[in-house]
């Protein structure tokens, strides 16, 4: 009776001591975030360089196809871009400005990805369009000045917050000029190659969108070195308290569902009227190569990359599973909300007509949502379940 007793004691402490060293940590979590973000901006400077390389390329020799490849370049950059726009608002270095509490401040966000455009304040645009484009005497028209880095940077956003002059959006008017087409159309911006061969400013506007993408990629590259496995933000980031840097990366995750995609990227446009026809196309994210519909898919699957601790050939442990480990509930929740996401999104980035044309069939007032909307309302309510996961690990975003 003692044997058995005895038995059945070490048997207890056998299964103790297993389930309590299987147990997921917080610093599991946060380590394996960590590597997602270091690939993903690494993977994000790699093909920033590859359109870096075709610019230049068509910069030195320019030519239709030149311009094509450039443009395609430019989209599958930008592919990769999005998903790690879900780091911001995490309190890291995209966002924080350098001071002496934070020496790994970088603050380039608006400088990479600032919009809406008055594309006017950069080049010219097509008379009658200066209503919604902006009426300014353009950066490239303007011989007093010489085209430099620090000059572009000096303008970002100078006049308005629409006085754009560096990142992503400044490349895509560079190389697609303005949509000016009707939305049913279902095209992009039509710029012609000899814009940076006959075209008056030719040789300026060739050096401003030389200058502009260097710019982009040294600021993608400060971003993956910082974040690198030696890295200056990447050594603070996993020495925070846990709790701390838990809040934050799930923070970014939540402000991208809830702010900024499902608001200000698509409720915004889809009840504007500024644009041809009213369409509100110049509320769109990427309003030139009319790539929105990307953009959507690619900030949404950022969030889901952060939900479950996922992106390319990096899996691991996760926020989900450090919520399925105590409230199974919510993990069931969580995980159902963010496969309804992922279905709505999707629908956008197959479907035949863009995100310039969906737009102008919807309104936030509808009785019965169009796409759009639908993933609007799967967005928020991620955003909400996010929360209340967070909570039920000890975390509180609100």
């Amino acid at each position: 009776m003692k044997t058995h007793n005895l038995f059945s004691l070490l048997i207890l402490i056998f299964v103790f001591n297993s389930c309590s060293k299987n147990k997921l940590t917080e610093s599991d979590v946060i380590a394996n975030y960590a590597r997602l973000v270091s690939k993903s901006y690494l993977d994000s400077y790699t093909t920033a360089l590859s359109m870096q390389s075709a610019i230049n390329d068509f910069l030195e020799n320019p030519t239709e196809d030149g311009l094509k490849k450039a443009k395609e370049a430019w989209l599958v950059a930008r592919e990769i871009y999005g998903q790690t726009e879900v780091y911001r608002e995490t309190n890291s270095p995209i966002d924080v400005k350098m001071s002496g509490i934070a020496p790994w401040g970088i603050a380039n966000e608006a400088q990479m990805n600032a919009w809406p455009i008055d594309e006017a304040y950069i080049d010219y645009v097509k008379a009658g369009t200066e209503e919604f484009a902006g009426d300014y005497r353009s950066i490239i028209a303007d011989s007093t000045k010489t085209i430099t880095q620090s000059l572009l940077v000096d303008l970002n956003e100078k006049v308005t917050d629409k006085s754009i002059s560096t990142g992503w959006h400044t490349i895509e008017f560079l190389l697609w000029g303005q949509d000016n087409s009707s939305p049913k159309d279902n095209l992009p911006g039509n710029r012609a190659f000899t814009d940076y061969t006959t075209h008056i400013n030719a040789e300026r506007r060739g050096q401003y969108l030389k200058i502009v993408t260097s710019l982009l990629v040294a600021d993608l590259k400060s971003l993956a070195d910082t974040w690198s496995k030696e890295g200056e933000y990447r050594i603070v980031f996993e020495k925070l308290d846990p709790k701390v840097a838990l809040r934050q990366l799930v923070n970014g995750a939540f402000f991208m569902a809830g702010d900024e995609l499902s608001s200000e990227r698509m409720i915004a446009p889809v009840d504007s009227t500024d644009g041809l026809e009213g369409s509100g196309q110049e509320d769109e994210h990427s309003c030139f190569s009319d790539n929105t519909h990307r953009d959507v898919y690619a900030n949404a699957l950022g969030v889901n990359n952060v939900v479950f601790g996922n992106y390319d050939k990096i899996s691991g442990v996760s926020f989900y599973d450090l919520v399925k480990q105590e409230n199974e509930t919510e993990a069931e929740k969580l995980k159902k909300a963010a496969d309804d996401v992922m279905k709505k999104v999707t629908i956008i980035a197959n479907s035949k007509d863009h995100f310039d044309y969906l737009i102008t069939r919807e309104s936030s007032s509808d009785s019965d949502f169009g796409p759009i909307m639908q993933a609007v309302v799967s967005l928020q309510a991620l955003s909400d379940q996010i929360s209340i996961s967070a909570n039920s690990i000890g975390i509180n975003l609100r």
